[in-house]
């Protein structure tokens, strides 16, 4: 049986399965649990009590046992064996190990809706521009009503024309990711729904309304989600459990568990989350909005590997305690791989593309070539810039941080590709540390301001310039976006 929400929320360890189960044909009990604190892994045993003759796994032979585990309603596809034991008393025999994966059915079953559970939510904390969940108060003994509590905050926002997306997370979790109280590793805090709107007042008449998809249909899509509000999350969120919920015409029994699946993502522990761009005065119901075009960034191939390639430099820039030069370069990394697919992937016309993708060139004829095009250099009438500068300049161009709106930012480009080049390379500059920080925050923000840019958010973000904690609008242009 599946565990229970209750048991999911701020638990350090679920059990899954605890029943019969075989491996090869051997037949014996399995324990299966997961471990959330202090980093999410599934966990099992599997062992056979009496002298049984069967083609019992070893770990002396190869610790991964390549069968799966097949318990009822139950699989493990691919246990790793780390851990074998005998027992003459008994007498016992004992496999342990762990798993990425743990499904209850099958990953082709289908739903009507989903409930996943996310880890350390810390975006939800931070923003309180989200819904607030009532919780009513009862007499007790009886279900009269006496008043009503501030039970937590919600989010939610449609996905298409079908599917919508809602995030819950109550007070004790919020409590609990409140920095005031040190807590570190992960547990479970928000729960999410992924469910059609018109679901929620469905008869067994209209069932036929309803959409179902396929439980690693709504894995892959929620993989997407997870990695799209890991972002302002600071760190890697990724679900936990995924639980597939079918209607049925059984008015006494109308919606039926179909499905689910445990899962061991990567997650990054509540203590090393970064500073990311939200703020108390952040709406993340406006950002939610912003997936359907997130969703159409990762159907792009050259997006997917931007996105990540992206956010692994942005999570080691912004995590607390990190050297000057670390994060120098990896901001730098960021804003080139950036400026690559906006200035050239994206651009739709031809010449300006070639001439962008000059800018690019590693061969010195081509830099040279580039030089030449758009007219750099020392002499008069130039642009004392370098080709390395010149792409910046042009991404930030592109989004409305321009001089004629009032910003200067293109003019700092030059002082952050020095603090840049003093971190990667061997050699001393004559700035403070002060003045490298003050260039390497801006320069992050430009890979917030990018990113929520092409995202299409309209919201406040955090304004990095500032030597104390603000909020700033949109400093970037949304309609120089393509909406398409």
């Amino acid at each position: 049986m599946l565990p229970k929400e209750k048991d999911f929320i701020l638990k350090e360890k679920v059990k899954l399965y605890n029943n019969i189960a075989k491996i090869n044909d051997c037949e014996g009990r399995l324990l299966a649990s997961l471990e959330i604190y202090p980093t999410p892994r599934i966990i099992w045993e599997f062992e056979i009590l009496g002298n049984v003759q069967c083609n019992f796994p070893s770990l002396s032979l190869d610790s991964n046992t390549k069968n799966p585990l097949i318990g009822h309603c139950f699989s493990i596809e691919q246990p790793i064996c780390t851990d074998d034991s005998w027992n003459a008393v008994g007498p016992l025999r004992a496999i342990r190990g762990n798993t990425t994966q743990a499904v209850y059915g099958d990953m082709e079953d289908t739903a009507h809706k989903f409930i996943f559970y996310l880890p350390n939510t810390r975006f939800q904390y931070k923003s309180v521009r989200q819904e607030i969940l009532i919780k009513t108060l009862k007499e007790v003994g009886s279900d009269t009503e006496v008043g009503w509590d501030n039970g937590g905050r919600y989010v939610q926002s449609a996905i298409d024309n079908i599917w919508s997306i809602r995030l819950d997370i109550r007070t004790d979790a919020l409590n609990w990711l409140n920095p005031q109280n040190r807590n570190t590793g992960s547990l479970i805090t928000t729960v999410g729904t992924l469910y059609q709107p018109k679901d929620k007042s469905i008869e067994p008449e209209t069932l036929s309304e309803l959409q179902t998809i396929t439980l690693s249909n709504a894995l892959e899509q929620l993989k997407h989600l997870c990695l799209f509000v890991s972002y302002p999350n600071g760190g890697y969120i990724d679900p936990l459990l995924i639980e597939g919920y079918e209607y049925t015409q059984n008015r006494s029994h109308p919606i039926q568990t179909s499905c689910a699946v445990a899962l061991t993502f990567q997650t990054t522990p509540l203590k090393q989350l970064c500073y990311s761009w939200v703020t108390v005065d952040s709406d993340l119901k406006v950002y939610m909005e912003c997936f359907p075009a997130f969703e159409r960034m990762m159907q792009n191939l050259t997006w997917r590997e931007t996105i990540d390639f992206t956010l692994t430099q942005y999570f080691q820039a912004t995590r607390p305690g990190m050297r000057w030069q670390v994060v120098a370069s990896a901001v730098g990394a960021a804003l080139e791989r950036l400026s690559y697919i906006i200035l050239v992937e994206e651009e739709t016309n031809a010449a300006r593309k070639t001439d962008c993708e000059l800018l690019f060139a590693t061969e010195n004829k081509q830099r040279q070539e580039a030089q030449r095009r758009w007219n750099l250099g020392k002499n008069l009438g130039q642009e004392n810039i370098t080709v390395t500068g010149k792409r910046l300049r042009l991404l930030l161009e592109r989004i409305g941080l321009t001089k004629s709106k009032g910003y200067n930012d293109i003019d700092d480009v030059p002082s952050f590709l020095e603090v840049r080049n003093d971190a990667v390379h061997p050699r001393v500059g004559s700035m403070t540390i002060e003045q490298r920080w003050k260039f390497i925050k801006q320069a992050i923000q430009w890979i917030d301001e990018v990113l929520l840019w092409r995202l299409g958010y309209s919201g406040k973000y955090l304004d990095r310039t500032q030597q104390w904690e603000s909020s700033t609008l949109p400093r970037y242009d949304l309609s120089l976006r393509d909406l398409s």
